[in-house]
């Protein structure tokens, strides 16, 4: 058989599919290699997950450290939390195209180990080229929760480019945005020393504009994208509605997985994510039913209605009082439900790609986000910043005004770090080395899968006529 294989895809009709048979293997198991040696160079265990040893009366013990003593260990349940919104929420979010359901969930879990393993060696690259330091990332909770954000952020590019990349350059996709957000990172947290406890900009807004300009590397546009290809049905939305309740739940721990060492503060992040994202469900359902008059799109119902967890992100650990994250989770629903709604449409006509339309629910209530937080701290009766570890001390307490204009400055200088670096790494992913993903191949898994394992389950699926 040769490399253009022929495949039968679950509508019965037969396309060919170029396919480099051992290209997506050898990438992959190179990408192992390199990360296996890196790991051995460049990480180390937590030293208190190494035993240490006492002398006891002549004789050697264990010290056996107690919980109470190691306070990130209190953070385990919502570290596990934000990796399951990671694996599931993503993973079923994104089974919401018939003829990617497999892809979507499929992909989404690799990119989430591989990301997992890789944002360590990351913490490391960035600690050598800011800092000249060569200590090795010590593996704790924490470490695995900042994996859990920046992978976060790719799949949230993922979604835009869903369906769009091959298994190929999925993987260098994996290893050069986690480095990328890091960069940015450090830009905005050390410079411009602004935080962002949520990710509304560092891990939402990066995403999504590096989706878009990836897509504009890769030269996709959306009359590129066969009709066939993005139809959904009543299975795969329910799939996609799972994954919409799991991020939901679990929100309010991706938020405040890291603020362990500060228990009113971790609180306070928690209340303030739920209430936005409670308040982002209500008017993001509410909207969707008056620009649809009268009736609800669940396309809206799985993305808006998460709005308000990715715009308080930034703001979700200031002392404010208890209507502002509803009120910002409230705007932001209407916001992105109006987004999927009515722009996406007008995106399409200027030549945006965006096939899980994740702009509309990451890079717009992002940056509203971003927008919300400076104008909180502008409007604030005291004069400070209302993180716990505040980023202005060194700067002797600049003022509102000062506070407001490093803020956007951030989400600026985030949407154009993401975007150029994206539109390279899309540029990138188009050498030969890569399979590349014809035009009436995108959106369809049928080249990457053993399409006779589903064809039983197919029967038993509702289609449309």
């Amino acid at each position: 058989m040769s490399d253009s294989d022929e495949y039968e895809p679950i509508n019965g009709s037969r396309a060919k599919f170029s396919v480099k048979r051992f290209s997506f293997p050898v990438l992959g198991y190179a990408a192992f290699v390199l990360v296996l040696v890196l790991f051995g160079l460049c990480t180390k265990l937590d030293d208190n997950s190494v035993p240490t040893m006492e002398k006891d009366e002549d004789e050697m013990s264990r010290v056996v450290v107690e919980t109470a003593e190691v306070p990130m260990m209190g953070s385990y349940g919502m570290m596990i939390d934000a990796t399951a919104m990671c694996v599931m929420g993503f993973g079923f979010l994104y089974a919401f195209c018939s003829k990617y359901t497999w892809g979507g969930i499929v992909f989404n879990f690799f990119t989430c180990a591989l990301c997992f393993l890789w944002c360590p060696v990351c913490t490391w690259i960035m600690s050598v080229i800011f800092h000249g330091k060569f200590e090795r990332t010590a593996i704790n909770v924490t470490t695995i929760v900042e994996a859990d954000l920046v992978t976060a952020a790719v799949l949230i590019t993922f979604g835009v480019c869903y369906g769009f990349l091959s298994p190929c350059q999925l993987i260098v996709l994996c290893l050069v945005e986690p480095l990328a957000m890091k960069f940015n990172e450090h830009i905005v947290v050390n410079f411009l020393k602004t935080s962002d406890a949520g990710g509304s900009i560092l891990t939402h807004a990066f995403g999504a504009f590096f989706g878009l300009g990836l897509t504009y590397g890769l030269g996709v546009k959306p009359e590129h994208i066969p009709e066939q290809n993005r139809r959904t049905n009543y299975m795969s939305d329910t799939f996609a509605l799972v994954g919409t309740i799991v991020l939901w739940v679990f929100w309010p721990s991706f938020n405040g997985a890291l603020l362990f060492n500060d228990a009113s503060l971790q609180q306070r992040v928690v209340i303030n994510t739920y209430l936005a994202i409670c308040s982002s469900c209500v008017t993001a359902i509410a909207t969707s039913s008056l620009v649809h008059k009268g009736k609800l799109s669940i396309l809206e119902v799985q993305n808006a209605t998460l709005a308000g967890g990715v715009a308080i992100g930034m703001s979700c650990s200031f002392n404010v009082m208890t209507w502002v994250p509803v009120l910002i989770g409230g705007l932001a629903g209407v916001l992105s439900s109006v987004g999927y709604g009515k722009l996406s449409t007008w995106l399409e006509s200027l030549g945006v790609a965006d096939s899980a339309q994740a702009t509309q629910l990451h890079g717009l209530p992002g940056m509203f986000g971003a927008l919300a937080a400076a104008l909180v701290v502008l409007f604030s009766s005291s004069n400070q910043y209302f993180a716990a570890e505040t980023q202005w001390k060194e700067m002797g307490d600049p003022g509102q005004i000062t506070h407001f204009g490093l803020i956007l400055g951030a989400a600026i200088v985030t949407l154009v770090i993401s975007f150029v670096i994206g539109l390279a790494n899309g540029v990138l992913i188009r050498i030969p080395i890569c399979d590349k993903v014809e035009h009436e191949n995108l959106i369809e898994e049928s080249p990457y899968f053993v399409l006779s394992q589903r064809s039983v389950l197919h029967d038993f699926i509702p289609h449309e006529a």
